[in-house]
């Protein structure tokens, strides 16, 4: 099952409670060696690119369909529930809120361009290609599979089995000249000094000796694009009514995300703006904690711990914590502003978005709520409901992006988060 943005809707809660279209689905089962090219081609744009703000925005221009979906003689009916009883109760003990009807919140507006198109149609060819042993020596975009150790301040790692992408400079330029003109075989000792910017923090700085044997290299064979390839693969007959719908799926993503954007916006100024008496039930802390971690747990591999996940992603129990209290203040402030407004979420809206989103993830609607659990589901549900109400009374400015406003409002954003109040167990509601 794939899912994208789950890690924030997890941390979050937004993304569960949607705000336009799901996720969407690759329609072709991609080699492992083409998600890294994915991954590694996303880690080296260029951030000025508006195109390169999309974070898989791509719908599946052929289907649409939902992903494995469960037959429906495998339902499985979901236990009775009141949504209410999922919410903190006498969140106002805790919680007094403000006036929010002045809150201002900006809304991206987005232009798709011909060139995002191509870029989009690229990256779906790319998902078609087939990768082949070459004998001719290695060049820009070959893959090389290779042994790798590599040895810092005299101590040598695990021999590694893995594999570059020539071109993309994942071990810097360097190593990627290193690798050029290799074949099969191959084993080279050579060095490289890295600053330090490197992503490997155990290299930055430092230079780094690498011993390395060469077992593939291989190309990939992209199809071309053409009316026959739109004809074959698609639901479209030509080059131009294909790149038409690729350009309406996009300004779609887009719009969704820009809204998702803004609703964002909305739910932390209005939470800054709330005043938290510093207390908060001690089973509200712990269940938001394991819902943040739970965005980590679904990383882990056999053998793993959380905790392994969490050094992979450079995240300290500190910071656990800290994305636990923002939860918390997230959910003591939806709760509050529910029971003061008597919004309702009913047993039947549960049910149906339960076995709306399971269907859609191919799964039956009672695993589908014991993957998420019925509070984050619930929560979820409410928290879009408030923001619809919020942002009927916001002052919502529309502005055209551009990379240089888009950077302005980031470094805005960022203060807002530090001078945003948080729940601290024994003090006045103040973090830092």
């Amino acid at each position: 099952m794939k899912k994208r943005y789950v890690l924030a809707a997890l941390a979050a809660m937004v993304v569960l409670a949607g705000c336009g279209g799901k996720a969407s689905t690759d329609n072709t089962d991609t080699q492992n060696t083409q998600d890294a090219q994915d991954d590694s081609a996303a880690a080296s744009m260029d951030d000025d690119e508006l195109s390169e703000l999309d974070p898989e925005f791509s719908q599946d221009l052929e289907s649409n369909e939902e992903i494995d979906a469960v037959d429906d003689t495998e339902e499985t009916a979901l236990d009775p529930i009141t949504p209410s009883d999922y919410l903190v109760k006498n969140a106002s003990d805790y919680v007094t809120i403000g006036d929010y009807s002045d809150v201002e919140v900006t809304k991206y507006t987005y232009e798709i361009t011909d060139d995002m198109v191509q870029e989009e149609i690229q990256e779906e060819l790319e998902s078609y290609s087939e990768e082949e042993s070459t004998n001719a020596p290695s060049e820009d975009g070959n893959i090389v599979y290779m042994n790798l150790t590599a040895t810092v301040d005299g101590e040598a790692g695990d021999e590694e089995e893995t594999f570059i992408i020539l071109g993309q400079e994942e071990y810097g330029a360097e190593f990627d000249e290193k690798l050029t003109g290799v074949s099969a075989g191959d084993q080279l000792d050579f060095s490289v000094t890295y600053g330090d910017d490197t992503w490997q923090e155990d290299w930055q700085g430092k230079t780094v000796d690498f011993k390395v044997e060469v077992t593939d290299v291989t190309k990939s064979n992209t199809p071309e694009y053409n009316d026959d390839y739109v004809k074959n693969n698609t639901d479209y007959d030509t080059k131009a009514d294909y790149e038409a719908a690729v350009k309406e799926n996009l300004q779609q993503s887009y719009d969704e995300q820009s809204t998702y954007d803004a609703e964002e916006e909305l739910i932390t100024a209005c939470v800054a703006k709330t005043e938290f008496t510093g207390e908060y039930p001690d089973a509200l802390f712990e269940s938001c904690k394991e819902e943040v971690l739970s965005g980590y747990t679904m990383f882990m591999e056999d053998g793993e711990e959380v905790s392994d996940v969490l050094e992979m992603f450079g995240v300290s129990e500190s910071d656990i914590e800290e994305e636990a209290k923002n939860l918390v203040n997230r959910r003591l402030f939806i709760a509050a502003y529910v029971q003061a407004n008597n919004v309702e979420v009913t047993e039947e809206e549960y049910v149906d978005y339960v076995k709306e989103y399971a269907a859609y993830y191919g799964e039956t609607a009672a695993d589908f709520e014991a993957l998420y659990t019925r509070e984050t589901i619930v929560n979820a549900l409410y928290e879009s409901k408030v923001t619809g109400l919020l942002m009927e009374q916001a002052k919502v400015t529309e502005v055209p992006y551009t990379a240089d406003t888009y950077g302005d409002e980031e470094s805005d954003d960022a203060e807002n988060i530090d001078d945003m109040e948080m729940v601290e167990e024994g003090e006045e509601g103040i973090g830092e």
